[in-house]
This record gives structure tokens, sequence and C-alpha cells, in this order.
């Protein structure tokens, strides 16, 4: 039986109100970031922070609109509260950066003792108070600040005619310290202010602003010794780079701006623009033209944009270079170039023009927030390799990502470091590694067009070098000749037949026969290369295979057993031979749909598959077909498949199954996909047929087709990593992103061809014509 009602209100230990502001703010560079965030949000337009050496104090200054009474009663001095939450653009405009009301904490962070001096519009408070005081057991109600009126000024508060360093203190004093904006003297600090910890800082508050965009809003951080120049925070900016990139997300649409600033012909621009194939635009483009490019949010794989607008400027910024490099892609001088990396490096994120820590901050485990190193780790190609995607590091991107208060799925994490792991940020991080392929796509398809350029170039100078070294042999040998003519006498001469008497290398012939055998060893090498690399691609592609039927393969596996161990028990327990015959029968019914797996997969890397001979195609792939029409109907997949009787090629067995257990791996996953309708049917087509010198593969089925981010240029999918099968939410496709680029890595071998075009065209199902032309060993 409940008896008298009464209420307890809930309260807070000090010390524990102390630990949360200290969780939040633990480190010194973040709580001087946070003091000058708030003088920023105060609207003003200077802040200082000073640490006199001679007094082991820091003096911190802004001339901002200050606090009334009012604010530092409810705001101020309530925890958690903060003035910033409902109205958050300030007179003058800005966007204000905090809305937690923890940032005081950050004083606390710095020191044991804090004499704060405000003044509003309303006059001037001084307010005091001794974190220490949170240390006993008292709650947080029995803390007090003591606050007084005042008429002080700013620079009389902070005596800035004691200040040792004169040379900035006469700066600062030009400044409007006159009326408003708040001011702060900091004592017992708990760090050593130390020549490291200034660099330190300093490095922190060059990077707080992005360059050239905060207007009105300077910075100033010093001590006893430093100089007017180095007291003066100047925000980063990158001066020489290789490739800007400028984009804007707005709505459902990305704009990308590329400007290439890398490559310099040294006044062979007409030759190398014809030789490497250059257009008129691709040209205008090497010249410094902007290329713009603009893609809706489907077309980069996103269902929608959910975290609003924002934009960012990208660098591509090369340290070095060796020559071959150099001369191969004709690359500016890059002599002398700093190395920004380590005081500018990193893409940096800011939200309002303020930075969100830690991100691209050099020497933490978040400076490469993109995992670039990954995706370089994951795809090593040159920039001018024909297979392989180009992929750029960590180190070599600078940048600037501006996000905004108003993008509210993009939080700030409760302890403000960083963006609260989610949807938001992982879209955000999508977007920003699609721009960056999208330069890094337009940088290779230059490097590729010079590596070919450079490539015949070479080829044509070893063959006038091989010329000259014959001519040369052949004139050395025709003068010893001569002379060993005039110095033989008649009479030897009339006896014995002419035999010139010289080292077989001065003989053109053999010559000739020692560059021939050099030449067929470099092309055995690379055959048993190229042969090595082939069984890792079918390797691949049965691991592509296996997994994708891994379901079907288990419950094979499962039911075999489940027959055999019922037949064992009807026999040992019940001696009923007929039941376990039909549990057998069942077992080797099921055990024929399991050597179907077999048949696309083990069976592929036979030995004898290995070998490159001539094959009629249709009676070759006879069998193989066969054993997918079995694994297809299966599934309810129809298979339409017609080869001409008549075509011969020079392959290897695995190559041609390796281009069709791919594209039929690609059209079930994509039967496989769940959309908001169901799908007539599930149908494949292949169609072979005699093409000239080889064949021509006409492939169709009847899936969801390519997802929006390939319709437009659907040759993205030969590359490596990139699936085409529907974005599902997370962060990764559903595919490995390898069977295409495997295809088209193949039928290049073949001197071949792949025509993707009718995906353009087409809303369902997914087409490819593919061209082998045939390889004679």
């Amino acid at each position: 039986m409940r008896k008298r009602v009464r209420e307890i209100e809930f309260d807070v230990d000090a010390y524990t109100a102390r630990l949360i502001g200290r969780e939040n703010v633990s480190k010194l560079e973040g709580a001087v970031l946070e003091i000058v965030k708030n003088a920023y949000d105060a609207d003003a337009n200077v802040c200082c922070l000073y640490y006199s050496n001679a007094e082991e104090c820091v003096y911190i200054m802004d001339n901002g609109c200050g606090m009334k009474e009012e604010v530092l009663r409810t705001h101020w001095m309530t925890i958690g509260n903060s003035s910033k939450k409902g109205s958050y653009v300030t007179k003058n405009g800005r966007i204000q950066t905090g809305a937690k009301g923890i940032g005081r904490f950050a004083l606390d962070r710095m020191s044991d003792e804090c004499d704060m001096l405000t003044i509003s519009e309303e006059g001037g408070l001084e307010w005091i108070v001794d974190w220490r005081d949170f240390d006993g057991s008292k709650r947080i109600s029995e803390v007090k600040a003591k606050v007084y009126d005042t008429d002080v000024s700013l620079l009389e508060h902070v005596e800035i005619r004691s200040w040792r360093n004169r040379a900035v203190a006469s700066e600062i004093e030009k400044y409007n310290f006159s009326g408003t904006g708040t001011a702060f003297r900091l004592d017992h600090l708990h760090d050593v202010w130390d020549e490291r910890t200034m660099k330190r800082l300093r490095n922190h508050l060059e990077n707080l602003l992005p360059p050239d965009v905060i207007q009105n809003f300077c910075i100033w951080f010093f001590d006893d010794v430093t100089s007017v120049e180095e007291a003066l925070i100047t925000s980063a900016n990158v001066e020489s780079y290789d490739y800007r990139v400028d984009f804007q997300v707005t709505g459902n649409l990305v704009d990308i701006q590329i400007i290439r600033n890398e490559f310099d012909f040294r006044g062979e621009e007409q030759e190398v623009y014809t030789e490497a194939g250059f257009d008129e635009q691709e040209q205008a483009y090497l010249q410094g033209e902007k290329k713009k490019e603009s893609f809706n949010m489907e077309e980069i794989g996103e269902k929608e944009n959910f975290i609003g607008d924002f934009e960012g400027i990208l660098y591509f910024y090369k340290i070095d270079a060796d020559k071959k490099n150099r001369e191969r892609f004709y690359y500016k001088d890059i002599t002398g170039r700093a190395k920004l990396a380590k005081k500018f490096g990193g893409i940096k994120l800011y939200r309002d023009q303020f930075r969100v820590r830690p991100y691209g901050e050099y020497g933490d485990n978040d400076f490469d927030w993109l995992e670039l190193s990954t995706r370089r780790n994951r795809s090593p190609a040159g920039l001018g390799n024909e297979n392989g995607n180009w992929r750029v590091s960590s180190e070599q991107m600078l940048g600037t990502v501006s996000i905004s208060r108003e993008n509210t799925n993009l939080e700030d994490a409760a302890n403000r470091n960083g963006i609260q792991e989610g949807k938001g940020f992982s879209q955000l991080k999508r977007i920003l590694l699609f721009v960056i392929s999208e330069f890094e796509r337009d940088r290779q398809f230059v490097g590729r067009k010079l590596a070919r350029y450079a490539d015949k170039k070479d080829q044509l100078a070893a063959d006038l070098e091989r010329m000259r070294q014959l001519a040369e042999e052949r004139k050395r040998w025709e003068e010893e000749e001569s002379v060993r003519k005039r110095q033989e006498k008649p009479k030897e001469a009339k006896e014995q037949p002419l035999k010139p008497n010289l080292p077989p290398s001065a003989n053109p012939e053999d010559v000739v026969k020692l560059v021939t055998n050099m030449e067929q060893k470099q092309e055995e090498e690379l055959e048993e290369l190229r042969n090595e690399n082939k069984m890792l691609q079918t390797l691949a592609t049965t691991g592509i295979i296996t997994n994708m039927f891994m379901h079907e393969i288990r419950t094979s596996t499962n039911n075999i057993g489940l027959e055999l161990n019922a037949a064992y028990e009807a026999i040992e327990y019940d001696n009923d031979v007929a039941y376990a015959l039909q549990n057998i029968l069942r077992a080797i019914r099921v055990k024929k749909n399991f050597a179907s797996w077999f048949g696309i997969t083990i069976e592929s890397i036979k030995k004898d598959k290995r070998k490159r001979k001539k094959h009629n195609i249709r009676i070759m792939l006879e069998q193989y077909m066969n054993t997918w029409n079995d694994i297809l109907d299966k599934s309810g997949t129809d298979l339409i498949y017609e080869c001409d009787s008549d075509i011969e090629l020079w392959c290897f067995e695995f190559d041609i199954e390796n281009i069709i257990s791919n594209l039929i791996a690609n059209s079930l996953a994509s039967f496989d996909q769940e959309m908001d309708r169901r799908l007539e049917k599930r149908e494949i087509n292949l169609n072979i047929y005699r093409f000239e010198n080889g064949l021509s593969m006409d492939y169709r089925d009847s899936g969801w087709g390519l997802i929006p981010k390939y319709k437009k240029r659907p040759e993205l999918i030969l590359e490596p990593f990139e699936s085409g099968h529907h974005f599902d939410g997370e962060d990764e496709d559903d595919g490995t992103g390898m069977g295409m680029w495997i295809v088209n890595r193949t039928i290049s071998e073949y001197n071949g061809a792949i025509d993707l075009s009718e995906n353009q065209r087409t809303e369902t199902g997914f087409y490819a014509k593919i061209i082998l032309g045939g390889r004679n060993v």
C-alpha cells in the first residue's frame, strides 16, 4: 500500500561534471581551438593568445559581442545549455559552431584559475573561478563562481602595457578593443608551454581555418620572443599543385571541375598531341581549361542525398618523380617543392569554416580517414598501366571539405572528436571517394596515352640503335677484313680460301643471331609470367563462382551426408536394405548435381586446359555449356546457346571459359536482386559466331541491367573493384568487382574488344558484344 508521496530531484556531483568536460576537451590543442571558436561565434574579427614566459600565464582576448549577465548565468554557467542551440546565426551572419554547452571546460583543461572579463552592450562583468573547487565532494550547485560589475577595459584587464613582447603588443593595440569583447587570464597552467608546445599549437591553429575562406577574422598566437611575422597565424595556401579538383554537392547533383596543372610538353605540344591522340577538347584541358562533369546521385551509386549540400577543394600534390617518369609523362619541374604533407597535408573537414578534428591531421590515425592507402595497396598499378587502376596515396592529397551545421546527418561526436559514425558519415566518405576516383581516372587517361607514345618512341629508338650497332659492326668487320687481305701473301691466298679470323661478335650474322636469341629468351620469360597470371585469373573466377553458389554447394554436401547416414542406420539397426537403397539413390542424385559445380569450378584448372592450342570452339565448349545448362536449369534460368561449327582459334581453353563464367555469374547476381517489382523471366542468350580471323560473342540477359552508376559509362565496370550489382545502402557493393576486369584482361590478350554501349540505350538487361581476334603461337 502506497503512503505519502514526495519528489526527489536529481543532482550531479561536481567532480562528475568536471569529468564530463575533461572527456570532451581532453587535449590542450582541443581546448585552445574551442576558445578560438567561441571568439568566432561572438562575431569577433580578432582573437589573440599570448603566453607570458615570465609570468607563466596565458592571456586570451577577442573583440566579439561579449556576454550579458543573463547569458552568463543561464548558458555559460549551466552545463549543456548552449545559447547556440536554437539560434545559431550571429548578428553579422556567421553560423556558430558550438552547441553542446561544454566549451567553457576548455578553460578548465588549460589551467586551475580563470579570471574572465566580458563586456557586452550592457556593460562589463568580471567572472572568476577556481576549477579545483570541482575536485571535492560538493554537489554541482554548491560550486560557485564570483561575478563583479566592472568598468575595466579589455586591454587593461590583460595588462597589455606590461607584455614583454612589445612588437606584437603594438600590433594588437591597432585593433578595436575599446568596446565589447571577452578577455581571460589563466594561471596555474596544466601544461608546460615550451617551444615544442608552442610549435604544436601553432600548427593546429594554422589548420583551424580553411584557406582563403574566412574573411574579417584573424588569429594572433605568440609568447615573449615570437616575431610579428610568426605571431599572425596564416592558413595553408597551396600555390603549386599538379591537379585541382573543385566539387559541389547540391541536392541530387554532384558537380566536379578538374584542372590539370601537371604536364609540360616543353615545346613539343603539337607532336605529342598528334602522336599521343589527344583531341581538341583534351588539348584544351591540358592547357588549363576546366574539365566540368555533373552526376546525379544514382549515377554515383547513391539512392538519395541524405546529408545535404556541401563542397570542397582537393589538390593532388606530387612530392617527387624520378628522371625516367619526368621524361615519360612530361611532368613539370617540381625541384624544391616543399613537403606539405606533415604541415598542411591530408584532406581536412571543416564545419561552418572551422576545423573538425582529427581528420587529415598528420600523425593521427584519422589522417587517412578515407583509407586512400588501403585503396592503393589493393590496386598498385602505375600511371601508364593499361589494365590496373592507378590510385593516389594519402600523402599526395591535400584539401578541404566544407560541411555545415545544417548537415543534420553529420552530427559531431559527443567527445568533439570527429563526426558520429553512421549512414551520413558513410555517405560523405563514399561521395568523396567518387570525386577522387574521377580525378584518378582523368590522370590515368592522360598517363596511358603518354605511356603509349613513350613506348612507341622507345621502340623506334631501340630499332635505330640496333641498326646503328649492326652498321658499326659491319663497318668494323669490313675494315679488319680489308687489312687482313692486304697483309696476306699471294701464295697463301692461292693455297687456302679466305676465312676471317674475327671474334663471333664481329660477324653481323652472329650479332643478329645473338640479338634474336635474347629476344626469344625474353619472350619465353614473359610467356611464363602470362601463364602464371592466367592461372591466377582462373582461380579468381573459380572463387567468384564458388562464393556465389556456396549455399547450394553446402546444401548438396549436407544432403549427401544425411542420406548416407540414414542408409547406414537403416542397415545397421533395422536391417532394412530397401530403405537404405532409396537413401543411397537419393545421395547419388545429389552427387550428380554436386558434380556440376566441379565441372564449372575445379575442372576449369585441369592441366590440359592450360595449354594453348588450336581449338574448335564448338567442340571445346560443348561439355562446359551443358554443365552450365544443368546448373541454370535448377535455378529456373533458361540458357539459349548457339555456336558456329567452323570456328577455330588458338587459345587457352580456360580463357574462353573464364569469359563465359564471369558473364553468367553477373547475370545470376542480377536475377537475384530484390527490386520493387518481379522479374518477368530469367534468360541468358549467348551466340558465338565466326568473325574475320577470330570469333564474336553476343551476350545478353533479361536481368535488371546495370545500376544507374554505370548506365552513362558502362565501360567503368571493366575496371578492378567496380561492381555492377545493385547498391544496398552499405559501405561496400555486393560483388567483388573483379569478374568483368578479368573478362576485359582476357579479351585484350587476344587482341580483342568489348562493346557495352547497348546498355546505355536499354532500361533492363545486360548486353555485351565481345570480339576475340586470335593469337598465334
